[in-house]
């Protein structure tokens, strides 16, 4: 008797079906992975970001102004937006080589909101309303980070409220720390 060996559709199934299974939990953790990547670099220019807003503080005493509206408002320039944030590129340009933008960068929408990825900067006064004081802000991806705003609890520099609850939790307030 000459058998052949082989395998049933049943066995090349089920190995399929684990390989499957397998791959989707890899590139669940790859997803995670990255997600945590985009937030370290998040941080890390922000905080770059922040070292230049702190060298033109020292050198001008007091902050670039927002595209927006200028000085003593509340407005705000957005990384999506190209006139605002080359605004104040050109104003730090002696102090950091290039503004950096946000890895995802998703326009019309500010960071305050929910799944909206784009750096904003503040700033309300230049000699009026806290001239000291501006916001360099970002939405974190990763749920879990104990950098967000829910954790944080930042406050208003201009009345020391708990400004995260009417926000996204997964704000990164860089300009507090």
């Amino acid at each position: 008797m000459n058998k052949s060996r082989g395998f049933t559709l049943i066995e090349l199934l089920v190995v399929i079906a684990i390989i499957g299974i397998l791959s989707s939990v890899v590139l669940a953790s790859l997803n995670t992975a990255r997600m945590k990547a985009r937030d370290a670099n998040r941080i890390a220019e922000l905080g770059q970001i922040r070292i230049a807003l702190s060298l033109y503080y020292n050198d001008h005493g007091y902050y670039p102004p927002s595209a927006d509206c200028g000085w003593d408002c509340n407005g705000y320039s957005y990384s999506f937006q190209a006139t605002g944030w080359n605004a104040l590129a050109t104003a730090l340009k002696p102090y950091i080589a290039s503004l950096p933008v946000d890895p995802l960068n998703t326009g019309g929408c500010s960071s305050w909101n929910t799944g909206c990825y784009t750096y904003a900067y503040g700033n309300v006064g230049k000699t009026t309303h806290s001239p000291g004081a501006y916001d360099l802000t970002a939405q974190l991806e990763d749920p879990n980070s104990p950098y967000r705003c829910a954790i944080q609890k930042y406050k208003f520099y201009f009345d020391n409220q708990d400004w995260c609850g009417p926000y996204s939790g997964q704000i990164y307030e860089a300009s507090l720390q």
